[in-house]
């Protein structure tokens, strides 16, 4: 059922159509709104007042909306998880950075939700669960991917100047938990183990993300 916007403005008198209208497209677009997050602060608060009225909107476009009160964010997740314009490398990096994030929720060692990574753990994590290398040189390269998981809001590079030095470390944000959900994880998976090439099969007969996963 398609949501009234100007209907539902009417009845208050502090947003108007248009504001709804730019939230929707915004949650859409960036997938992750997060309170904390000035940018997305005022579309964020919108959303979460009118919960019922943007879980219709999303259905409309084939997507579900996953309030997480706690974490204070929002997320679109889509009905179908598509995944043939996904690269492997992207989705390799997605399935590992989720084991970390269950990691460090496991430990009890988040921060306001929020896991963060050096970019050693990072490395070895990838390794450890892939069998292949993580491409950290040139660094550029890995900051790049880091650039389609913080578009998607499950994680982003941090740099930490420190006694005139640059260090990057990731943090992964607590909506990884929505958008990779159980259902995505199992078919990121396969897709995954589906694209490895011969030569990789006989080295990894299967890629381990799920050994610390627990259910959110």
């Amino acid at each position: 059922m398609t949501v009234n916007w100007k209907r539902v403005a009417e009845l208050q008198n502090i947003y108007s159509v248009s504001d709804f209208q730019h939230a929707t497209m915004r949650l859409l677009n960036e997938q992750i709104l997060y309170q904390a997050n000035p940018k997305q602060r005022m579309d964020y608060d919108l959303i979460a007042k009118y919960e019922n009225e943007f879980s219709k909107a999303m259905e409309v476009v084939g997507a579900y909306l996953d309030h997480n009160s706690l974490h204070r964010y929002v997320a679109a997740i889509p009905t179908n998880t598509e995944t043939s314009k996904i690269p492997l490398k992207h989705t390799l990096l997605v399935l590992v950075l989720r084991k970390l994030y269950d990691h460090h929720m496991n430990r009890g060692s988040l921060n306001a939700g929020i896991a963060g990574v050096d970019l050693l753990e990072l490395e070895t994590a990838y390794k450890a669960s892939t069998g292949r290398e993580l491409p950290m040189k040139p660094q550029s390269e890995l900051l790049e991917l880091l650039e389609a998981t913080k578009r998607w809001g499950i994680a982003r590079a941090v740099k930490d100047e420190n006694l005139n030095e640059n260090f990057w470390f990731v943090e992964i944000l607590p909506g990884i938990q929505s958008l990779i959900n159980e259902p995505s994880l199992a078919i990121l998976k396969a897709y995954a183990e589906g694209m490895y090439e011969p030569e990789d099969r006989k080295e990894n007969s299967s890629i381990s993300v799920e050994d610390d996963h627990e259910t959110a």
